[in-house]
């Protein structure tokens, strides 16, 4: 039985993943609103940068929120975290746009998506740690892939919420203000979860450093210091992820319906069924990862993916239904796989005592120089190289983490 002290964590990465979803999604209405273009491309384009640039405060950070993961607790720093996300994605959608209050909109859209990576750099890590430190050994790969379900429910609430404004509002009314009441609805639930938040204990491995006296006062340099090849281990092994995910769970509707010329209806109703499908396929690759080891099934992920995903596009390329559920669900099956057993074997790669803020920088460094900048990357190669262009930088992100996965702790400890 999944006991609530698995759940709870976990939800708030939803909020995370809501935001970022809304954000891909409606990156050309947001851009309109905030940096207003001639070119609609151009606004679409500046909203991505944006979205980069939050990710790349993602570091700083997973160094402040590390400091104080493990220094004063981990439950202690997911409380501020879910905090800090909650608010800032509500007033995303309070603020005026361009045309109220000019150049005031943009530098207040900034500021908050800034703000937003910062509390992300500690509440992703810092519930794949809670999760780890929690679960029996044997259920590690398990337990902490719910981590990976809290996202891919946000997107998929993000997915739902865009059909329903779809299908409730007229684009032009969208445009106008009906875009605004996802961030603002998201209040309810977020202030839910703060309440649950509060009620986390903290984790047996973190009590058990406290009780030792071996908390280091600078986690951070100590990190840095002691265990550079462990931090590094874990910004290879963000490479696959981050953007194999980022292109087909956030990036694809765009991509289905601007350059293969699926309807909107189609390639959202495609990405809600993939969501879903994952909230059942993840754990279930993180009870493969328990059973064969993550380093085996990392290195048959990275394999496939490298193998696959230029026939994944190429299916794609064919505008029908059947062969873009074919690729899609292939797509699927190698994100699960990769989602149900990288975040164990992150927290399994770095040291306990500096496990917070090793974790937070590193993994929070890959997907702000990766994850945050794939689909401003993917929305350039595609335009400037070709529809299949995406495939290549996906197969050496995916090259990179095979060749790290080969160096990382062959038994889960």
């Amino acid at each position: 039985m999944i006991k609530k002290e698995t759940i709870i964590p976990s939800l708030g990465n939803t909020i995370e993943w809501f935001d970022f979803g809304l954000f891909i999604f409606m990156a050309p209405i947001i851009g309109a609103k905030f940096f207003p273009q001639a070119s609609t491309n151009h606004a679409t384009i500046e909203a991505l940068i944006v979205f980069a640039i939050g990710f790349l405060c993602r570091p700083f950070g997973g160094i402040f929120f590390g400091y104080f993961g493990d220094t004063r607790g981990r439950a202690k720093t997911l409380r501020i975290s879910i905090l800090l996300i909650t608010i800032s994605t509500f007033c995303a959608g309070v603020i005026p746009s361009y045309e109220d209050i000019g150049i005031t909109a943009p530098i207040l859209f900034i500021l908050l998506r800034l703000i937003q990576g910062l509390s992300i750099g500690g509440e992703y890590s810092g519930i794949m740690i809670y999760l780890a430190e929690s679960a029996p050994p044997n259920k590690r790969g398990f337990t902490t892939s719910f981590a990976a379900i809290g996202a891919n429910l946000g997107f998929l609430l993000a997915t739902v919420t865009l059909i329903l404004l779809n299908a409730l509002f007229s684009e032009e009314t969208i445009k106008a203000w009906a875009w605004r009441l996802p961030f603002l609805l998201i209040g309810l639930p977020g202030s839910i979860i703060i309440y649950y938040r509060f009620k986390l204990t903290e984790t047996p491995i973190y009590v058990q450093l406290k009780k030792k006296h071996r908390i280091e006062n600078i986690p951070f340099i100590a990190a840095i210091k002691f265990a550079p090849f462990q931090l590094l281990k874990i910004l290879g092994l963000t490479c696959m992820g981050s953007t194999f995910y980022y292109v087909f769970f956030g990036y694809m509707p765009t991509y289905l319906e601007h350059y293969i010329g699926f309807s909107l209806e189609d390639a959202l109703t495609i990405e809600s069924a993939m969501l879903i499908t994952m909230l059942f396929t993840v754990p279930l690759a993180g009870m493969c990862g328990d059973y064969f080891t993550r380093k085996k099934m990392l290195l048959i992920t990275a394999s496939a993916i490298i193998l696959l995903v230029v026939p994944c596009f190429y299916l794609l390329q064919s505008k029908s239904i059947l062969l873009a559920l074919l690729s899609l669900g292939t797509a699927t099956i190698l994100s699960s796989l990769d989602q149900g057993t990288s975040l164990a074997a992150v927290v399994e790669n770095c040291p306990e005592n500096v496990r917070y803020s090793g974790i937070a920088f590193s993994y929070n460094l890959g997907n702000a120089l990766f994850g945050g900048s794939t689909p401003l990357i993917v929305t350039l190669l595609t335009e400037k190289m070709g529809l299949i262009s995406p495939a290549y930088y996906l197969i050496l992100m995916a090259g990179i983490t095979l060749i790290t996965v080969t160096t990382i702790l062959s038994n889960n400890q």
